[in-house]
């Protein structure tokens, strides 16, 4: 009598992949993936967080969020040769923690497809999509129109430092 076969196992090859973005994800979002050998399929969400004085700082700052998710939107399409399908973006109102800093974030998310052969591109683009992610969270926003490449940008936000335990919280700059 002949044994019935489950799905297709995924390559370790694969499996490592997985692991690697998964990595990648955890630096500011998380990632849900489905294996479909000879494929692995990816769904990420991406987090962009900026801390902000005050609610009505986060308002006047919602534009500038929009316009990093929009290019970092475009990075990941043009970095991945349109692999990447065109990221959803959410965000949010400013929003106060329970010790009273206030912040503002944009949720992206995001999914493609790779395999054993074609995931370098992919890899390389959604790196440089959660660094980004990562630096505006630790020092702000870049000044000016967003820089093509990723981690370009010269950073200037008075309003926000990082503190000793990694979180952000508004400076208190004298006047």
């Amino acid at each position: 009598m002949a044994k019935s076969q489950g799905p297709a196992q995924p390559s370790p090859k694969l499996q490592a992949l997985l692991k690697d973005f998964q990595q990648i994800a955890s630096m500011s979002g998380y990632l849900n993936h489905a294996f479909d050998p000879p494929q692995l399929r990816l769904f990420f969400t991406l987090y962009g967080r900026v801390m902000v004085a005050s609610p009505e700082q986060g308002l006047s700052l919602t534009p500038q969020l929009q316009a990093w998710c929009d290019a970092v939107s475009n990075r990941l399409r043009e970095g991945s040769s349109g692999t990447i399908m065109a990221p959803q973006v959410q965000v949010s109102a400013p929003q106060t923690m329970p010790d009273g800093r206030d912040y503002l974030v944009a949720t992206l998310t995001f999914n493609t497809k790779v395999t054993e052969t074609s995931y370098l591109r992919i890899r390389t683009a959604i790196l440089a999509a959660y660094q980004d992610a990562v630096k505006m969270r630790e020092v702000g926003f870049s000044v000016g129109p967003p820089m093509p490449g990723p981690m370009d940008a010269p950073v200037a936000q008075p309003d926000s430092v990082p503190s000793s335990n990694g979180m952000d919280e508004p400076s208190q700059s004298a006047t």
